[in-house]
């Protein structure tokens, strides 16, 4: 019996986080470690602040709502390949007997309970704290633009995705790539996750998982067009291959210099009702479907504006914190860390930066560099402080918040006033500099003492468990 109760004691005490001084950590693992009790307060916050009065049958919403009906003819051919989000839709609708516009909401809530649960539990296992998930997803891109049109693909993606780079995180290469299948029939920017993929797996010689990778993609776009071909024409009725290749030069135009184009078949349309003061007339060889000419706008000096206050605010204080531990240390701690940090760094980053080449909805495209921010920045934040305090890390949240919600609150929308969207990008710029400050001052203090230090505070549960043996310095793929 007392063996047992010995066996029983250590067994517990291997379960626990522990401080530097050999001391039980009590009241940060009870309050701060937990990582469903804070998703579920998270999941809670989201849907309270998110909770549509009326459907958001808006733009792409339609489509989707279309494709769940059946009805492939009312879709572009853009659209009409993103299928397993409608799908999953109409079987929610089937199974719980409700109608489609019921279907899409439970299902939103179904998907963004994985997304924050997954989310949480990666933050738990790479940071040790399951309560960052609160101040890091209470922000407008999941609160508004994934859950708030929840019509549209992108919260079911990003569960989707969530759940890949847990699967990665626990070791399951193989199973990881079967979910690249999936994840091309919810959007067809899941060739940016699978080319990094292959591009990493190319540089560490791991030729087999190239390979796998490029086969996965061919066959997922090979689908997914041939499911595209089942519905409408673009609005140029041209080869969707030239309509894709054409949008780089048109989308970079605008959101970066305020140059509008408008093909005549789109003059009107929302986001082209400007007046054009010059008309160009395309010789035959250049002309492309139907379009024969298009006309220019005169530069708006909102839309950049707009796109750089989306960069420094949509994600917080991500660029500030990425670009500090870049500069510190970040290529070390990338190149030595596992799979699924490498991959969600550049496939964070290419969604982030490429995002205005190929977007004229840049709220949720941007979006869709979530794992960068979310998962890879707090990972690496935890191996380049080792020694953070508690009051640093909570300053650094604070800031974060402040810095999502504060442009948003001013002039997020482009029908805002001039002065506020001037306000909206001071403001941005503000927290990015206030971060910047921060982790710069914080980079020349002395260690912080061991009882207040992060660092000897982040082990969880899962980790702890290991004690007797040698620690790894990453979860996942080594």
């Amino acid at each position: 019996m007392a063996m047992a109760g010995e066996a029983a004691t250590g067994k517990a005490a291997q379960t626990r986080p522990y401080d530097a001084g050999g001391h039980v950590a009590d009241s940060v693992r009870r309050w701060f470690v937990p990582s469903l009790p804070w998703a579920a307060l998270t999941l809670a916050l989201v849907v309270a602040a998110g909770w549509p009065k009326t459907p958001p049958l808006v733009a792409d919403s339609i489509a989707y709502r279309a494709l769940a009906l059946g009805r492939f003819g009312e879709v572009p051919g853009s659209i009409s390949g993103r299928v397993l989000h409608p799908a999953f839709v109409r079987f929610v609708s089937w199974a719980a007997s409700l109608n489609i516009d019921q279907a899409f909401l439970v299902a939103s809530l179904i998907t963004l309970a994985l997304l924050i649960g997954t989310v949480a539990w990666i933050l738990r296992q790479v940071t040790g704290f399951g309560a960052l998930v609160l101040p890091l997803l209470l922000t407008p891109v999941l609160i508004d633009d994934m859950f708030g049109l929840y019509y549209c693909q992108d919260l079911f993606f990003a569960a989707l995705l969530s759940c890949f780079f847990v699967t990665l995180i626990k070791g399951h290469t193989w199973l990881a790539l079967v979910l690249l299948f999936p994840l091309y029939l919810t959007r067809e920017s899941t060739i940016l996750l699978a080319l990094a993929w292959a591009a990493l797996a190319w540089f560490e010689s791991d030729s087999l998982i190239a390979a796998v990778c490029v086969a996965i993609t061919v066959v997922g776009l090979f689908v997914s067009r041939k499911l595209a071909s089942l519905g409408m024409p673009n609005v140029h009725h041209t080869n969707e291959l030239v309509f894709l290749a054409l949008k780089p030069p048109f989308d970079s135009l605008r959101n970066f210099f305020g140059f509008v184009l408008i093909p005549s078949e789109m003059k009107g349309m929302q986001g082209y009702a400007c007046t054009p003061f010059a008309i160009v007339h395309l010789p035959r060889y250049l002309s492309y479907g139907s379009t024969r000419q298009f006309g220019i706008c005169r530069p708006d000096p909102a839309i950049p504006l707009h796109t750089l206050t989306l960069w420094l605010s949509l994600f917080g204080i991500g660029p500030a914190v990425l670009w500090t531990l870049v500069k510190r240390n970040g290529r070390h701690v990338f190149m030595s860390g596992p799979l699924w940090l490498k991959l969600a760094t550049v496939y964070g980053l290419l969604a982030f930066f490429f995002a205005p080449f190929v977007s004229l909805w840049l709220e949720r495209d941007i979006g869709y560099a979530w794992p960068v921010v979310w998962l890879a920045a707090p990972a690496i934040f935890k191996q380049g402080y080792p020694a953070a305090t508690r009051g640093m890390v909570a300053g650094l949240l604070l800031e974060n918040l402040a810095a999502c919600w504060m442009p948003y609150a001013l002039a997020i929308n482009l029908g805002s006033q001039s002065f506020l969207r001037v306000a909206a990008l001071c403001s941005a710029l503000a927290m990015q500099a206030a971060a910047l400050l921060t982790l710069r001052e914080y980079a020349v203090m002395p260690a912080a003492d061991p009882k207040t230090r992060l660092g000897s505070e982040l082990l969880s549960a899962h980790r702890a468990a290991r004690l007797i043996s040698p620690p790894r310095r990453w979860l996942g793929n080594d």
